[in-house]
């Protein structure tokens, strides 16, 4: 056995994730150090930093395009992260859709990144990246569908800089596999036959319509920007009207711009719907949970 191997043993290292293994959740990979969080939007980048015990720290936002930003940003973001590990967030150039009888399993979520078309099937379109999420009790699924090259883009941006992307998300993704969760998997007995969730995160939306239990449809819209209210309730507007009367409507949005969340929710309220954010639920979605 080589030195380093003893060494490893003795100090628990070898019994730790490794820092890229995307099978495991960012916080059990980086335990006891300091990671990076980034979310990237179509003219703003923000970020916060993820201390020793695992606790958010203070972080920063700037407008303009990434690729400005990063180079401005490169000591303070190396500070912030051990060994250069981040989380990237990318909220634009993507789509949501909803799918039905996709692959699932235990390995599905692994295979998707490694060989997506054994997943999708014809469905698989080179140059995207995915993500999917599945209705717990229906054959309906959710599926992320990215640009590769403005991953790439991203990507390659960071290591530029001397940063090392551990994991590559989309917020509004994130924060809508999170309700997902909370709705249909955790409140699942009480969760109503007929509903609406929307979800926004930093100038980009999604809303899911189930009706009679199964999910219906979706519609998504990426790189808005944080001033489209309007443009985001003529999307919310057409799917509410199919809900019969009085059926719950949810709304969950993290993002810097609060004016946004603001105004699309008191427009909302009207209809009856209910607020189900959480203060810095982006952040921990991505970096902690």
């Amino acid at each position: 056995m080589l030195l380093a191997e003893i060494k490893s043993v003795l100090s628990f290292a070898a019994f730790k994730a490794e820092a890229d293994d995307a099978t495991v959740p960012w916080s059990k990979r980086f335990e006891g150090r300091k990671t990076l969080l980034i979310n990237v939007s179509r003219n703003q980048t923000s970020w916060r930093g993820v201390n020793k015990k695992g606790k958010l720290d203070d972080g920063g936002v700037m407008e303009g395009e990434f690729s400005d930003i990063a180079p401005q940003q490169a000591e303070e973001w190396r500070l912030l992260a051990d060994g250069g590990w981040c989380v990237v967030s990318i909220n634009n150039r993507f789509i949501m859709s909803l799918e039905t009888n996709m692959m699932r399993g235990d390995n599905c979520t692994n295979l998707l990144r490694t060989n997506p078309r054994a997943v999708l099937g014809p469905k698989y379109d080179r140059g995207k990246r995915y993500a999917i999420c599945h209705h717990p009790d229906t054959a309906s699924s959710i599926l992320l569908t990215s640009e590769e090259s403005m991953v790439k883009v991203t990507e390659d941006v960071l290591k530029t800089i001397g940063l090392r992307p551990g994991r590559v998300c989309s917020g509004l993704f994130a924060i809508t596999e999170y309700a997902v969760q909370e709705l249909f998997v955790n409140q699942r007995a009480n969760v109503a036959p007929n509903l609406a969730l929307i979800c926004a995160c930093e100038g980009s939306v999604a809303v899911l319509l189930q009706q009679d239990g199964q999910w219906k449809e979706l519609r998504s819209r990426s790189g808005m920007g944080p001033d489209a209210v309007e443009t985001s309730i003529q999307i919310i507007t057409p799917l509410l009207q199919k809900l019969p009367q009085g059926s719950p409507i949810y709304f969950i949005s993290d993002g810097q711009d609060v004016k946004y969340r603001t105004e699309v929710m008191s427009q909302l309220e009207r209809l009856g719907a209910q607020d189900i954010t959480q203060e810095d639920l982006m952040w921990n979605v991505i970096g902690i949970h």
